[in-house]
């Protein structure tokens, strides 16, 4: 998976890359307003899906305002609290990625291959995830979350810096509806001041079982331990 792994399972989980000034900060009271209603629409949940839609944005491409997609891959991703997950890409193919917190399965169904990687390979990336997913419920003391003024936007727009910083990961800006706090858009800022992009919609909660984030490959896929 090495070669085009980034294509569906690095862009999701090495979140975060890249250096921004947080500027127009808003008070500490503010912020926590705004986590406390991320946290009382997901934290509680017994599981979520959503569609997805994933861009990898370059550094070029974000300085020069680029509005031409690039790299841009589409799908439906499925989570259960704490760390299971499972994205199904379906444009522009369809791939799978599935996590039950100690073994990550990468498949490929047109090449009938799948990649199976040990969980903990990824698990800053895993924990991260897993917390936007969870509503950054308890997230305040591991995160410094700033408010970004927007004014092109009615929206909530917050920038989380991990606290202590990661080296490979910097910062993630997330815009949330002020209305009912749904999580709209997540940018994924690289240590090369790239980004990856991903626009969320059709949030529903759901209770789905532990055997739907596992993966058992039929006799005629290839299996590829990294």
């Amino acid at each position: 998976m090495l070669h085009s792994r980034s294509y569906i399972f690095i862009p999701f989980f090495l979140f975060f890359l890249g250096y921004v000034l947080l500027e127009n900060a808003s008070p500490d009271v503010e912020t926590s307003k705004i986590v406390g209603g991320l946290s009382a629409k997901y934290g509680n949940a017994k599981g979520w899906t959503a569609q997805y839609s994933r861009e990898a944005i370059s550094k070029t491409m974000a300085i020069l305002g680029d509005v031409e997609r690039h790299d841009v891959a589409e799908g439906k991703l499925y989570f259960k609290p704490p760390h299971l997950l499972r994205l199904e890409q379906i444009s522009p193919q369809n791939e799978s990625l599935i996590t039950n917190g100690e073994t990550v399965w990468w498949y490929l169904p047109l090449k009938k291959e799948v990649y199976k990687y040990p969980a903990a390979e990824f698990g800053r990336e895993l924990s991260l995830l897993s917390d936007v997913l969870k509503g950054l419920k308890y997230s305040e003391d591991i995160y410094r979350i700033t408010l970004k003024k927007n004014p092109e936007t009615e929206d909530h727009h917050i920038i989380l810096k991990r606290d202590p910083p990661w080296q490979d990961i910097d910062h993630l800006e997330m815009i949330i509806s002020k209305g009912d706090f749904t999580i709209k858009q997540l940018d994924i800022y690289n240590s090369i001041g790239g980004l990856t992009r991903f626009l969320l919609g059709d949030w529903k909660e759901v209770a789905a079982n532990k055997e739907f984030f596992t993966f058992s490959p039929l006799s005629d896929v290839k299996v590829i331990d990294k």
